[in-house]
């Protein structure tokens, strides 16, 4: 028999045991990933487990919120790119198991919705339990088990050209090796947050980020450089056999070298063939936009769908930061960049992320 119940040890190598050993557990259901969220946004996180005789065979992490203005909801991850449910091969039905036990905590809660992040071949069961499809966006994948050679091969002629240019243009990658830097990105970061009119995490989200993942080798920071100046970072966690792309952000000030972002996406691949790294996932995308285009085109990767799906209770509010950026509600992106001043934007983004989650 199945016993579903709130995992309340605060032993990580449990849960972690669990989410090592499970095919389809990603970075966003370690333990580490909880207690980013917790630390940077002090928020609570729950997990709810799934146990045969003793022994785990899925998980479902997730945190509620509370808006005056938005309601109460439960979100399975915020901040993420997926989260709900993760079962062990044989367990299928422990995740309709997981999924009832939500609805009932959420029925508890009175919230008025459950938003779950999950890949879309989990959807039959989720719709069965009443759960709609919401927003969706992709990522795409990268197999780099063949040689890097083969797969930089088949870039398009566009990227190569980019990156060799980029060479001989004198930008060249460095690596991030203690925390400051993190504060460099995080400068490339808020002009860019800016700029998308989208409200930035706070720079306790990534400074944590590099306080927990990194001594444990799980996370990379590069920056393309001219010059001495950082003029593009990116970000990426290592989690099994797979390197996760978290976010590149570069200085429209430099969008002349044609070749500043493609450069850092060229060594992660780079670096995934290199070190035993089976799968570079680019990372939640949304259709229609140039990041989209920019990783459909060119690289030789999978496109995989990702979705929201929503169950309401009570009528049919959506998040803030979806609304904001479907193509007919651009208004409030362009309220953000247009007013809203850049020393500011750090405040109100952690108000904002807090109180209602992510898009």
């Amino acid at each position: 028999m199945t016993k579903i119940s709130i995992f309340e040890s605060n032993d990580a190598d449990i849960w972690n045991n669990f989410i090592e050993e499970c095919p389809h557990a990603s970075v966003y259901h370690t333990w580490e990933w909880g207690e980013l969220i917790e630390k940077a946004y002090d928020i609570k996180l729950f997990r709810l487990i799934a146990e045969e005789n003793g022994t785990i065979v899925g998980v479902l992490p997730f945190t509620t919120f509370d808006s005056a203005l938005f309601g109460r909801k439960i979100v399975s991850l915020p901040f993420s790119d997926v989260g709900g449910f993760c079962v062990s091969d044989g367990y299928l039905e422990c995740s309709k198991e997981l999924v009832r036990e939500l609805l009932r905590i959420a029925k508890k809660l009175n919230v008025e919705s459950i938003e779950l992040r999950m890949p879309s071949q989990n959807e039959r069961n989720l719709l069965k339990l009443g759960f709609v499809r919401g927003f969706q966006a992709f990522t795409f994948w990268l197999n780099t088990k063949l040689p890097y050679d083969k797969i930089q091969s088949a870039y398009s002629k566009k990227i190569r050209k980019n990156v060799r240019k980029a060479k001989k243009e004198g930008l060249r990658v460095r690596e991030a090796k203690k925390i400051s830097d993190v504060d460099k990105y995080y400068k490339l970061y808020l002009a860019r947050m800016k700029d998308f009119g989208t409200p930035p995490a706070p720079i306790s989200f990534w400074r944590n980020m590099w306080r927990i993942f990194y001594p444990k080798n799980m996370m990379k920071l590069i920056f393309t450089v001219v010059d001495d100046r950082e003029i593009a970072g990116f970000v990426s966690l290592l989690f099994k056999k797979r390197l996760y792309f978290i976010l590149n952000v570069s200085s429209k000030a430099y969008w002349t070298y044609r070749g500043l972002n493609d450069l850092l996406f060229d060594e992660y691949i780079k670096y995934a063939c290199e070190h035993g790294y089976e799968l570079v996932d680019f990372g939640r995308t949304r259709m229609g936009t140039g990041v989209h285009s920019f990783k459909e085109k060119g690289w030789g990767c999978e496109q995989v769908p990702l979705n929201k799906y929503y169950l309401f209770f009570r009528g049919k509010m959506r998040n803030f930061l979806d609304i904001q950026l479907t193509p007919n509600m651009t208004i409030y992106a362009k309220a953000w960049k247009t007013f809203c001043p850049l020393f500011l934007t750090p405040i109100l983004g952690y108000w904002i992320r807090k109180k209602i989650g992510d898009a």
